[in-house]
C-alpha cells in the first residue's frame, strides 16, 4: 500500500533492455488501439477525399488486434495453472472471440453501434490489466476502504478526480461559448453539439457511450500508459505530453477546442502518479458523465442542483485531502 501523497513505486525496467522496449510497444500499441477508431472518424470528417468505410475497417483490425493480442496473453497464462485454474481464462478467450465478432458486425441500430463500442472500450481495458500484467506493473486499484481513514482518504481523492473533469468540462464549454460569440465556429468547431456529435439518442445510448469512454480513457490512456512508461523509464514530461497529445487526438472531432483537453489529460496523469489509484479516475469521470446524461434528460433545475450538490462535497472533500498533504508538491 502507497503513502498518502507519495508517488507509488513502479518497477523499473534497466536502461536499453528487451524488456524496457517491450513496455514501450506495449504502450504504444494501446495507445493505438484506443484512439485509431476515433481518429480516422476525424479524417473523414476533415478530409473529402478520405474513404467512408475508413473508420469500418480501422475499427475491424483494431477489434482483431485486440481479440489476438487478449487471447495470446489468456492462453499464456493458462499453460502454468491446473484445470481448475484454467477453465475461468479459457471462457474469457471464448468471451474475446464473441466480443471480436460482435464489435466487428455492422450495426443496424444506434443503440448496437453504442453496445459494440462499449464492448470494445471494456475489453481494450481487459486487455490494458493483462499487458501490465504480464510486464509485472499491475494496475492499482487505489480504493482502500478497510477502515475509516482509508475510506476518507478514497473519498478525497475521487472528489479531486470529479473537479479535474468537472474544470475541464467547465473550461470546454466556455470556450465554445465564447468561440461561437466572436463568430468563429464551423472553423474551428464542429457545428454539432456534444451530444450530437457522439450520437446519443436515448439515456440508454449515453451510458453505453460514456462507459466505452471511461474504460478507454481512464483505464487504458492514463493508468494502463502512465504504468508502462513509468516502468519504462521515461521522464514526466514525456508521460504527460504523450497522454495529453493522445487525449486532445481522440477529441479531435471537437476542433480547435479540442486543444483544452490537455488540462483534463495532465490534472488525471498528475492525480494517477500521485495516489495510484484507477478507480477513483474511473468513478469522477462516471460521475460527471451522469451529470451530464441528468442535463440532457431531467429538468434544469433538477440537474443545477444535483451537480451543485456534487460539486460543493467534491470542493470540500479535495480541500480536506490538500490540507492533509500540507501543500506538499510532486
Amino acid at each position: 500500500m502507497t503513502s498518502p501523497g507519495r508517488t507509488p513505486v513502479i518497477v523499473e525496467a534497466p536502461e536499453n533492455t528487451p524488456a524496457r522496449r517491450g513496455l514501450l510497444l506495449s504502450a504504444a500499441g494501446l495507445l493505438a488501439l484506443a484512439s485509431g477508431t476515433a481518429l480516422s472518424t476525424g479524417v473523414t470528417r476533415v478530409v473529402q477525399a478520405a474513404p467512408d468505410v475508413l473508420p469500418e475497417w480501422v475499427r475491424f483490425g483494431s477489434a482483431l488486434i485486440v481479440t489476438l493480442w487478449l487471447a495470446g496473453l489468456i492462453m499464456a497464462r493458462t499453460t502454468a495453472h491446473s484445470q481448475r485454474q484454467r477453465i475461468p481464462r479459457l471462457l474469457g478467450f471464448g468471451l474475446s472471440s464473441l466480443f471480436f465478432l460482435y464489435t466487428t458486425a455492422p450495426a443496424s441500430t444506434t443503440l448496437a453501434q453504442h453496445l459494440g463500442n462499449a464492448v470494445y472500450g471494456c475489453t481494450l481495458a481487459w486487455l490494458a490489466v493483462e499487458v501490465c500484467r504480464a510486464h509485472g506493473v499491475r494496475l492499482r486499484h487505489g480504493f482502500p476502504l478497510a477502515d475509516g481513514g482509508q475510506r476518507r482518504r478514497t473519498w478525497m481523492v475521487t472528489s479531486l478526480s470529479y473537479l479535474i473533469c468537472a474544470i475541464w468540462s467547465f473550461l470546454f464549454t466556455h470556450t465554445v461559448a465564447g468561440l461561437r460569440a466572436v463568430g468563429i465556429n464551423e472553423a474551428l468547431i464542429v457545428g454539432l453539439d456534444q451530444r450530437s456529435a457522439i450520437g446519443v439518442a436515448s439515456v440508454v445510448d449515453g451510458v453505453l457511450a460514456f462507459t466505452a469512454t471511461v474504460a478507454i480513457e481512464d483505464v487504458v490512456i492514463v493508468a494502463a500508459a502512465v504504468t508502462l512508461l513509468s516502468a519504462a523509464r521515461r521522464p514526466a514530461w514525456q508521460i504527460y505530453a504523450v497522454v495529453c497529445l493522445v487525449e486532445i487526438a481522440l477529441h479531435a472531432y471537437m476542433g480547435a477546442v479540442a486543444l483544452a483537453i490537455a488540462f483534463y489529460a495532465g490534472g488525471r496523469v498528475w492525480l494517477y502518479r500521485r495516489f495510484g489509484g484507477v478507480v477513483p479516475l474511473v468513478i469522477g469521470h462516471l460521475v460527471l458523465n451522469l451529470l451530464v446524461l441528468v442535463n440532457w434528460a431531467a429538468p434544469a433545475s433538477l440537474s443545477k442542483l444535483l451537480s451543485a450538490i456534487v460539486a460543493a462535497a467534491s470542493v470540500y472533500g479535495a480541500s480536506r485531502l490538500w490540507s492533509r498533504q500540507g501543500g506538499e508538491k510532486t
